[in-house]
């Protein structure tokens, strides 16, 4: 798993210097279409970079290690705003529960203690967390326990004004990922995933990314113990 070190009381978006900002990611790679600002904001990001190539790098280290990631996170310094963004993306229930249950748990514990006052956490689910996923039962379960713990994690530390989000994406198209191996080996079950999505496409990486830099900005100063949806309208049920 990669890691990398991604403010306090800000106004704006805008104003959120680059340094204080905490995320945890899985292997997904992007290509950068605009390779000038990706450098610009890696100049910007502790222990990030980018490769002539564009392909941006941070600190590797095991998501299941619980120590290695508290070691980690003390030497990141202070920061305001933390996502978690680590998945298995598996069906098998050892690895669903080591991975995205035990680490991210950990994780987000582990942040907890150390952001600042005023902060913002945000956890990356999946729509698979409210409808059945057969064949990856495991997942979905998973991703389930995970909003129903952020909800507990809200009010735990809402008294700290330290806000804790999910955003749900659905099914999304990264190059080399899952959806991408789909389309090669299976496509008419990839053309399936894209007629029965109401905006008849798969989701951009870029789309979830903005609204989980929104939910976790000032500008969502007023949004805690939420599960954003952000599936193009797939999911069929009425959130309560």
């Amino acid at each position: 798993m990669r890691f990398r070190s991604l403010p306090r009381k800000v106004k704006r978006q805008s104003d959120i210097p680059a340094e204080r900002r905490s995320v945890t990611s899985d292997e997904y790679g992007k290509k950068a279409r605009d390779r000038d600002r990706i450098n610009a904001l890696c100049a910007n990001i502790r222990g990030s970079s980018v490769s002539g190539a564009g392909i941006t790098s941070g600190t590797s280290l095991d998501a299941t290690d619980c120590q290695a990631v508290a070691q980690w996170l003390d030497g990141v310094g202070e920061f305001d705003i933390a996502v978690a963004n680590v998945s298995a993306l598996s069906g098998d229930w050892d690895a669903a529960i080591g991975t995205d249950l035990r680490s991210t748990v950990h994780l987000i514990d582990e942040v907890s203690e150390r952001i600042s006052d005023g902060g913002a956490i945000t956890y990356i689910g999946s729509k698979a967390s409210g409808i059945a996923t057969p064949g990856f039962e495991a997942y979905g379960a998973i991703k389930a326990a995970m909003v129903h713990y952020a909800k507990s994690a809200a009010e735990k530390l809402i008294s700290r004004g330290i806000r804790v989000n999910v955003v749900s994406p659905g099914d999304t198209f990264v190059e080399g990922g899952f959806w991408d191996s789909i389309q090669q080996a299976a496509p008419d079950a990839y053309q399936a995933a894209v007629a029965g999505n109401p905006l008849g496409r798969l989701a951009r990486p870029e789309e979830i990314a903005r609204v989980a830099a929104f939910i976790s900005s000032p500008a969502a100063s007023f949004v805690s113990g939420a599960n954003w949806h952000v599936d193009g309208g797939a999911t069929p049920h009425v959130q309560q």
